[in-house]
């Protein structure tokens, strides 16, 4: 891992979200911190899980009194939903009774902010929770990142895929898992060497993760050559296609490779789809891409091969 990834991330690349039915509070906000963070608004707190699911702000400041969705009512759907409690919500309202501020923080907000908004109160405030959220950030990086790579390590996997197969059995989900190695590595590495080895292992997992379009699907290194891409919210046509799409990326990148027929670099891969009705854990789904791996290997390399679930 280079050492400006070992840099807390700057407020320029956070994400704010402004959640607030009347527009000029929407506007006042957007202006106070458009200078400072990323920022995006919606009008209602309807459909907040699903935008957070899409977007994954850094941090969210929302009103409390809205119609249909309360603020209340979006906290504890945000709290209950594992992939999403973690991000931090300021309530921005014009009650603030002891009642009122009891209730934000019984909801799980992390602080509250009264109306009218005052704009060196709220940045400041908005500064505070940010810098917890990236030094949170850095700190998971040093604990869950294959410094080799750049990747997330086996320790990840092993501390987070529970929550992957949980929410993907609450949401009724399928989640998919690419396993994928270096063809003829041993081959490389005795060629070129260990160092070059290395940084064969770099570029491939620079090359694999920049074929990944979603914030929520990741790379991790289990070791050696061999990785895994978890592919949560995604059915069997979709991780093949991302499969397909991350072998081609890394024959089409052209790292050369001199002792095998190709000459380059290229890696093979199998897939395997958890389903929403399977009995299948994560585990054993795992297990069916590394069979599947061994089938794409015995095709000759180069390949995906793929479990086709039951239903």
């Amino acid at each position: 891992m280079s050492a400006e990834n070992l840099q807390p991330r700057p407020f320029k690349q956070c994400h704010v979200l402004i959640v607030d039915d009347q527009d000029t509070s929407r506007l006042v906000t957007e202006e106070v911190l458009c200078n400072e963070v990323i920022c995006s608004s919606l009008s209602t707190a309807n459909n907040i899980v699903e935008e957070c699911h899409k977007h994954r702000p850094d941090l969210i400041l929302m009103d409390v009194d809205m119609p249909g969705v309360t603020g209340f009512d979006a906290c504890k759907n945000l709290n209950d939903d594992e992939a999403l409690r973690h991000i931090p919500v300021i309530f921005v309202t014009a009650s603030v009774s002891d009642e009122d501020q009891c209730n934000c923080w019984a909801c799980g907000c992390v602080d509250f902010i009264p109306k009218p908004i005052n704009a060196t109160t709220l940045w400041n405030r908005v500064r505070t929770h940010l810098s917890n959220v990236v030094k949170t950030e850095l700190l998971e990086k040093l604990i869950y990142i294959d410094r080799l790579t750049g990747a997330y390590s086996r320790h990840y996997y092993e501390d987070h895929l529970p929550a992957v197969e949980r929410h993907a059995k609450r949401t009724q989900s399928p989640v998919s898992f690419v396993l994928f190695d270096i063809d003829h590595f041993k081959q490389y590495n005795d060629h070129y060497g260990h160092q070059q080895g290395d940084k064969c292992l770099r570029d491939v997992a620079l090359l694999a993760k920049g074929s990944l379009s979603r914030p929520l699907d990741k790379l991790i290194r289990l070791g050696g050559e061999e990785f895994l891409v978890v592919l949560p919210e995604t059915d069997h046509e979709g991780a093949v296609h991302v499969a397909d799409h991350l072998r081609q990326t890394i024959y089409e990148a052209a790292i050369p490779h001199k002792p095998v027929a190709l000459q380059r670099v290229t890696v093979s891969a199998g897939v395997a789809t958890m389903t929403s009705g399977s009995r299948m854990s994560s585990d054993s789904t795992i297990a069916l891409a590394d069979e599947q791996l061994y089938r794409a290997k015995d095709k000759g390399r180069n390949a995906v091969a793929a479990h086709r679930p039951d239903n």
